[in-house]
């Protein structure tokens, strides 16, 4: 199959490719010798006669065909050579074989430099686009063209890539870069007036990258991404590289953020932070912001990821992938900070722990995975793993996936003990979170409402607390059926996408709150982005398949359930309600009333669906029973209040659960 491949880009591909470049040549050899046409001409013939060896048939007949075509001219030399490599580049150009370049450009050969790439995002562009798709793009557009690209042609620079409502540029020096981020943000401060400004973020790096055309690849514009998603609304996020370079002349604008551990970027990067000045800040002065974020990240959990040496080397190969694993689906937490055991300049925090890993055996491998506090000596938690012997990367996944399940649980058992030894009034936002995310944990999500709560008002900008105060708003909707906690949800959802856009919880909870609100295409919207955010997150899945089923793609719906059990050796308890209830609709009634009873503390929602299940059995004994424990847990039920809270798409499925109720 490569050798196939290879052959039609040599015979077909690359002379297309040559063609194109002769074109340009030629076209602009023309324009150079204007004052002499018959050198245009010369070059004309001696680059086609050069070129005709790379040139498949059809090409040359085409390239002939124009020639002969072209209608009698002014100039015989001039105007005729213009004329048909106009002509020749637009054919090129239309070919429907052009579209099949860009998946065979990485056979062509492409060069390296230092760079320094900025990218910019516009925060909420989620909430301004579901408030007024045509004035945001019209806004977006508008930005880019009055304020974005001039200042980065000022500076030196060049746009290589637009994302929807964001940008990648490329400068020859950091400096330029940096001032071209600083005065972009500088002057939609000065705009902060206007009703219709727009808040951005930048980050920067510098760094070793590929160069195919006018494109730009590698390792070094992905973090040059991942950093802007860290920079604080209006501000800018540099790494430890740039700031070096631009340290003598304005480095004193910047603050020290500390090493962060980046999405799929394996090292951990040091970033500098700016923030704009405002009327009144005092020169020097760090912002609120900055500030709350340091204190922030010193509150953090940080779990070190150790790995003992081995012996053998394709052992030390499988240590290096199952490590990887676990770094990957930690940082799919935002809450929790992730760092190499060796890493010593992250520093002391209060929640601070280590997973030390070890192998032993020559035969299948055995993975000796040890939780401790990295401050201390005695062993939380320990734990064995067996591999099989001819591991592959699913096999891998699956164990790191699994231990990073068990280390979120103790991490957040562990914490709260210590975080439950203060009086509550002490507790700041983070532990306010920290505390409801192990209640949440512990299936009481109802009870954690208020640590979340709390923690938003304590700190409006913690993004994790706004996103899981809605989360818990949708479920309290969906036992209650108030339409009132169901708005107040949606509009802290919103709040924790203009904090920050980039941020899986928060398009997570976004679609948690449009599925109740019916606004189906809104909530696969954000599913997608939370998808594309956090891959690893299996509970993110099992609540896509719950919206599938709503929607009535149940095949879909029951696929998605079923990878997320494969993916989990644990699974939330939960996942037996949502593959229970795609069951139920696929007409599988028995199969379903076994998910429903796997469950160990049922909700009035979970006998509600077991009634339906028994009804669609035929056992009206079970019906009635699991009906009359579901009232005594919901005074209100009532046909109503499961129509309102189980948003189904047709009439038809909803009547399958309505059979749950006599008569």
């Amino acid at each position: 199959m490569v050798r196939r491949t290879q052959t039609f880009f040599d015979y077909l591909i690359k002379p297309l490719l040559e063609a194109k470049r002769l074109a340009r040549e030629i076209y602009h050899a023309a324009h150079s010798f204007q004052s002499q046409p018959e050198i245009a001409v010369g070059v004309w013939n001696a680059l086609r006669r050069g070129a005709s060896q790379l040139f498949a048939k059809v090409w040359i007949a085409e390239i002939e065909s124009t020639f002969s075509d072209v209608s009698q001219v002014d100039h015989p030399a001039l105007r005729k050579t213009e004329k048909l490599f106009c002509v020749s580049l637009a054919k090129l150009r239309g070919c429907d074989l052009w579209e099949l370049l860009g998946g065979l450009m990485a056979s062509v050969p492409v060069k390296r430099r230092l760079a320094a790439i900025m990218a910019t995002d516009v925060v909420g562009y989620s909430r301004l686009m579901e408030s007024d798709e045509e004035a945001t793009l019209a806004l977006i557009k508008a930005l880019q063209a009055d304020v974005i690209a001039p200042n980065i042609e000022r500076n030196g620079g060049r746009i290589f890539k637009l994302i929807g409502d964001g940008t990648l540029s490329v400068f020859d020096s950091a400096t330029g870069a940096v001032e071209c981020a600083m005065a972009i943000q500088g002057e939609l401060v000065r705009r902060e007036s206007e009703s219709a400004r727009m808040v951005l973020r930048i980050g920067i790096n510098l760094a070793d990258v590929l160069v195919d055309g006018t494109d730009m690849f590698g390792d070094g514009v992905n973090v040059a991404s991942r950093v802007e998603a860290g920079a604080v609304p209006g501000g800018i996020c540099i790494t430890d590289g740039v700031y070096h370079q631009i340290a003598a002349r304005i480095g004193g604008e910047f603050v020290e953020g500390g090493e962060k551990r980046l999405k799929n970027i394996e090292r951990p990067v040091r970033v500098w932070n700016w923030q704009p000045r405002h009327a009144g800040t005092v020169k020097g002065e760090p912002s609120r912001i900055a500030e709350a974020a340091a204190s922030l990240d010193q509150e953090k959990v940080l779990v070190r990821v150790g790995l003992a040496p081995s012996a053998l080397p394709h052992q030390q190969d499988v240590m290096g992938l199952i490590t990887s694993g676990l770094e990957q689906f930690l940082s799919d937490r935002n809450w929790i900070d992730v760092a190499s055991a060796s890493t010593a300049e992250m520093g002391s925090r209060s929640h601070d722990y280590t997973v030390s890993i070890g192998v032993h055996g020559a035969g299948p491998f055995r993975l000796n995975v040890r939780f401790l506090r990295t401050s201390a000596t005695s062993i939380l938690w320990s734990r064995a793993f067996d591999l099989p012997a001819d591991c592959d990367i699913d096999a891998i996944e699956s164990v790191a996936a699994e231990i990073v399940s068990l280390v979120v649980d103790k991490v957040l058992s562990t914490a709260s003990k210590t975080i439950a030894k203060k009086p509550e009034a002490s507790w700041s936002a983070y532990e306010n979170f920290l505390y409801g995310r192990m209640l949440d944990a512990k299936h009481l999500l109802p009870d954690a409402e208020r640590f979340f709560q709390k923690a938003t008002e304590l700190d409006p900008a913690l993004i994790d607390a706004h996103a899981t105060y809605a989360i818990a708003l949708a479920f309290r909707f969906s036992m209650e059926g108030v339409i009132e906690r169901l708005h107040r949800a949606e509009e802290i959802s919103r709040i924790a996408l203009r904090l920050d856009n980039n941020h899986a919880f928060s398009h997570y909870a976004a679609a948690l709150v449009q599925v109740s609100m019916r606004n189906y295409d809104g909530a696969e919207s954000h599913y997608v982005k939370a998808r594309d955010l956090a891959p690893s997150d299996v509970e993110i899945r099992a609540d896509h398949a719950e919206l599938l089923h709503y929607i009535g793609d149940l095949e879909k719906a029951a696929a998605e359930i079923e990878e997320c059990f494969r993916k989990t050796k644990y699974p939330p308890v939960w996942f037996w309600t949502v593959r229970g209830i795609i069951r139920l609709q696929q007409g599988r009634p028995d199969a379903a009333v076994e998910d429903f009873e796997n469950i160990p503390s049922k909700s009035w929602r979970t006998l509600i669906l077991l009634a339906a299940a028994h009804a669609q059995r035929g056992d009206e004994v079970r019906r009635r029973y699991n009906e009359v424990e579901a009232r005594s847990l919901q005074p209100r039920l009532s046909p109503e209040l499961v129509q309102r809270t189980f948003p189904y798409r047709d009439d038809g499925a909803l009547a399958k659960l309505l059979a749950a109720f006599e008569g």
